[in-house]
């Protein structure tokens, strides 16, 4: 990397830089302090300014220093420096009236108006400033201008500095504030202009910033604000802290920062050396401790040819099936991505749940701490979702401290040293960590109008980004990613994107736009529906490299059932007659509680629920016992029960390694059927292990009205206008399931076999094409549903746009990107329910920690405390850490009946008003709400009925239930 000065004039151990500045400048303050002092603005100015010369020095990595100095039309050395002198004027705001005189009304602060006063400047706000509203970050962006304007900067170029004071808090300011600072502060007079002055030349000399200025002869563009800002705001939050900034302040200011920052766990950049591919199978053997005779796959050979030939920064996207090492493959991506050219920072692996980031943490930390070795550095790591807390893998690298040498940093992996910076654990930001994990939610709000939204900018612009399973966002969340991608291309950010199964259509507007990020002039030509295949796209244009499939693995038999529970329990029983594992996958929870209270019943300690609707650690419990069991190393006889029925909801489909030999499934997406089917005969197994009539791989579809094996497409619309049942079209698109189930009805339902993975290119691209084999029966339907399609297809894009972030290139400044809503995600069930359904076309979610009132206060549900013991919680106290953890376990999902409309919010209160109060004092639990149960564990909450069971979950007794 390169380095800016190493030292800044007037710096002395013994004599202070203040020492320069008149009394009027040392007399401002901009921390009111504790009982060891206050702190003084130009202090502040410079711990801002020198935190930020060392973030840039030894943070920043060298691609997103590249990205910066290009924004801004300067050297690397240069463009720290301005970042330097940035950070160091974006609090000159406080120099103003209303905020030096704040305190004036409280009699233990009147000493900082008066010392004020002392110093020659009168700090009594004049009647406008009174009643206007005057944050400090708009004085800022004021002042700031007319000083550049002083110095002889064009104007526009004096507005895109200003601006990221401005927006040090987060969001610009509206174009109303701006308007009422400029009138307040025009009627400052000469003493404050002065100071004003004073400081930001001081500044200016401390930072060697002058001749930068001079040479900036250009607006920085709004992408080149965004990263400086974040920079801003970093440099200001570590500098704020007073623990490691203490108001005792030392006359040497170089040591200050220094040991100020060394309390800061900040970890250095990734930037990891070209990786020697020449014999890749070794290569990869070490990077992920594979056995010796482990060799690498196909698409794994492909991706790394595509990568070492890829100029710039580069989309690839491998589509390929279940099981092919697209993780690996992905990773390998990244480090060859990530060392040529200037090397980045770090890398992000983003996933559509919760459960899937998790089953990835423990992989990506693996091959992190291969690669800290390989570097001889220290890598911070951060899990990116809301229940991180939960995961034992992380919180053990959150208890590891990066300085101290006795800590135990290989714990797990004997290998390199990966550790959870406490500093950037928090929601906003985890991101600035160098390797992350997460849900794709944390790159979708990249391009929502989020306060903050800089920081994530931040952290991912110096990263390469890996995002899985992109066939499975809707039209709405793909309005974001397409953005979010755009931005990544203009930071010239690396981006890597998996699928199983992508649908052409959505594969060309993701390159556009990322095309359009990278401002390639070269249009895209046709693109290939081959499959496997490798996608590469950078300014020279794309290319496409098809991958050798590997051999047919399953040639699987599909037919269909009649929907009634009965036909379900009696297909299933014949089937299982001689043993074998049965995967029952239904659309919502409440099918799934249905058929599993009806298959309990005739098979009884055989069945198995699995749902969203557990509390998190009865889940995390069951999903272990089906692993165990179903998972690749269990076999009949050592593990594999001889015959277990599996009923469970969508979150099988992804992060569950089970295989089963016979799956019966509800209706869904083409694309969300097979990656069902990858669970069916997923490993590879001796032919004991199943029974002798499952050993042919079946799907059996479910969820279809008058569906008959016998019935053809024409008559199974003779007595009802639907072919599929509801709740199915309440959760899928009904064209998209029409779609689905006649290119099945062509294919494997009309008399042929389900071959994988060499059908699965030809079944997503008819499914998604634009004329589907429908049958000539079904038009009027089908018409009706495309035309539905269309208007919620609109609609849902419609208020994606609402809040998305415009293009990097259609902004001047920062508050041309902030257009729809300046309000904070902030740390509550109210604010962050609604903030996920601002990038997911969805209502809010609502999660709550269940527990169990009792006599004088409440406990955990019993079975989920170790040893089943429990004392009664008093509400008004903080229970502790070892009991929060317990209770942090206890989440569950609400049904959706309770989160819509105005029933959210009445929702929302009477959880608020059921939570202890001493949930407060908890880290763990603050922000969090109770569903509070009586002795039966049961409750009413607007006006629903609730009862929560062990074996079914959180179920709705009422009649009309939600999903």
């Amino acid at each position: 990397m390169s380095t800016s000065p190493a030292s800044h004039p007037g710096s002395t151990a013994t004599t202070s830089p203040l020492r320069t500045l008149s009394p009027s400048a040392r007399s401002l303050w901009a921390k009111s302090g504790d009982e060891t002092g206050w702190l003084c603005l130009p202090q502040h100015m410079l711990d801002s300014a020198g935190v930020a010369t060392r973030l840039w020095d030894r943070w920043v990595s060298s691609a997103l220093q590249d990205s910066c100095a290009r924004a801004c039309g300067l050297s690397t050395r240069d463009t720290g420096t301005l970042i330097s002198w940035l950070a160091g004027a974006h609090d000159i705001g406080k120099a103003c009236r209303k905020f030096q005189n704040q305190l004036d009304s409280s009699p233990e602060y009147t000493a900082f108006a008066q010392r004020v006063r002392e110093a020659g400047l009168d700090p009594q706000p004049s009647t406008l400033e009174e009643s206007s509203p005057l944050p400090h970050s708009v004085a800022s962006q004021v002042i700031l201008d007319g000083w550049l304007a002083t110095r002889g900067l064009n104007k526009r170029v004096a507005r895109s500095l200003s601006a990221v004071a401005g927006c040090h808090h987060g969001v610009p300011p509206g174009s109303h504030l701006e308007k009422t600072a400029s009138a307040v502060l025009d009627s400052y007079g000469e003493s404050w202009r002065q100071v004003w002055d004073e400081l930001l030349a001081f500044i200016t000399e401390y930072t060697q910033a002058g001749p930068v200025l001079e040479r900036l002869n250009r607006p920085v563009p709004v992408a080149g604000q965004m990263l400086a800002t974040g920079l801003v705001i970093m440099s200001d939050w570590i500098a704020s802290d007073a623990e490691n900034f203490p108001m005792e302040v030392i006359p040497d200011q170089e040591l200050r920062v220094e040991q100020g920052c060394a309390a800061v766990d900040l970890t250095a950049p990734w930037e990891p050396e070209p990786p020697d591919l020449s014999d890749l199978d070794a290569f990869l053997r070490h990077r992920f401790s594979w056995p010796e005779d482990a060799s690498a796959r196909p698409c794994q050979r492909v991706v790394a040819q595509a990568c070492q030939e890829a100029e710039g920064p580069t989309l690839l996207i491998l589509e390929a099936p279940t099981g092919e090492g697209k993780t690996e493959a992905a990773l390998l991506a990244a480090e060859v991505l990530g060392s040529s050219g200037a090397p980045t920072g770090g890398v992000l692996l983003a996933a559509p749940t919760m459960s899937t980031s998790d089953s990835l943490f423990r992989r990506t930390r693996e091959w992190a701490a291969s690669s800290s070795e390989d570097l001889g550095e220290v890598l911070s790591m951060f899990l990116g979702h809301s229940r991180n807390a939960l995961n034992e893998d992380y919180q053990r690298l959150r208890a590891a401290q990066v300085y101290d040498e006795t800590a135990d940093h290989h714990e797990d992996t004997d290998r390199g040293q990966v550790v959870a910076s406490q500093w950037m654990s928090g929601r906003k930001k985890g991101v600035l960590s160098t390797v992350v994990v997460s849900t794709v939610d944390q790159v979708l709000f990249m391009a929502l109008q989020a306060k903050h939204a800089m920081l994530r900018h931040l952290g991912l612009a110096g990263k390469v980004v890996v995002i899985d399973e992109v066939h499975a966002y809707d039209a709405y969340m793909n309005v974001y990613l397409a953005r979010a991608i755009e931005w990544l291309a203009e930071y010239g950010t690396s981006v890597v994107l998996l699928s199983a199964t992508l649908p052409v259509q959505i594969k060309r507007t993701l390159m556009e736009a990322y095309a359009r990020g990278l401002h390639a002039q070269r249009p895209l030509g046709e693109l290939s529906s081959a499959y496997p295949l490798v996608t590469a796209l950078s300014r020279p244009g794309s290319r496409e490299l098809a991958v050798p499939p590997r051999p047919a693995d399953i040639d699987a038999a599909v037919s269909t059932i009649a929907d009634d529970v009965a036909t379900l329990v009696s297909t299933v029983l014949e089937s299982t007659e001689k043993g074998g594992c049965v995967l029952v996958l239904c659309n919502t929870v409440a099918r799934a509680q249905d058929a599993y209270t009806a298959l309990r019943t005739e098979m009884g300690e055989d069945v198995r629920l699995l749902h969203a609707r557990f509390v998190a650690g009865d889940r995390v419990s069951l999903e272990k016992e089906l692993v165990a069991e179903m998972g690749p190393r269990a076999h009949r006889g050592s593990g594999r029960p001889a015959r277990r029925v599996v009923v469970a909801t969508q979150v099988a489909e992804q992060s569950l390694d089970i295989d089963v030999d016979l799956l019966i499934t509800d209706i869904a997406p083409m694309d969300l059927i097979l990656q069902r089917l990858g669970r069916l005969h997923r490993h590879a197994r001796p032919e004991g292990d199943r029974p002798e009539g499952l050993r042919h791989p079946r799907m059996i579809l479910r969820g279809l009205v008058g569906a008959d094996p016998q019935t053809d497409a024409a008559t199974q619309l003779s007595g009802s206008e639907e072919l599929f049942d509801p709740s199915s079209t309440a959760v899928y698109d009904e064209a998209l399931l029409l779609a689905t189930y006649a290119t099945l009805l062509e294919g494997p339902l009309g008399g042929g076999v389900l071959t994988r993975p060499d059908d699965v290119p030809h079944l997503v691209q008819t499914t998604y094409s634009p004329a589907p084999p429908i049958p000539a029966a079904w038009e009027k339907i089908w018409q009706e549903a495309v035309v539905a399609r269309g208007r919620d297809r609109d609609r849902s894009e419609s208020r994606a746009s609402t809040f998305v972030f415009p293009p990097a290139g259609s902004a001047r400044r920062l508050s041309d990107l902030f257009t729809a809503q300046d309000r904070d995600i902030a740390d509550s069930a109210r604010s962050e329910a609604s903030g996920l359904a601002q990038v997911r076309d969805s209502d809010p979610t609502i999660e709550a920690v269940v527990i169990v009132d009792r006599p004088g206060g409440y406990t955990p549900l019993p079975w989920l405390v170790r040893g089943g013991a429990t004392r009664t919680l008093v509400d008004d106290q903080d229970p502790g850490w070892t009991t929060a953890r317990v209770l942090a376990r206890s989440t569950v999902r609400l049904p959706r009946s309770l989160c819509l409309g105005r029933t959210f919010d009445t929702t929302i209160d009477a959880l608020e008003r059921a939570t202890p109060i001493g949930w407060a004092a908890n880290g763990l639990l603050r922000g969090l709400v109770a569903l509070r149960l009586d002795s039966e564990l049961t409750c009413e909450v607007s006006e629903r009925r609730l009862r929560y069971e062990r074996e079914l979950g959180l179920q709705e007794t009422q009649e009309q239930r939600g999903t």
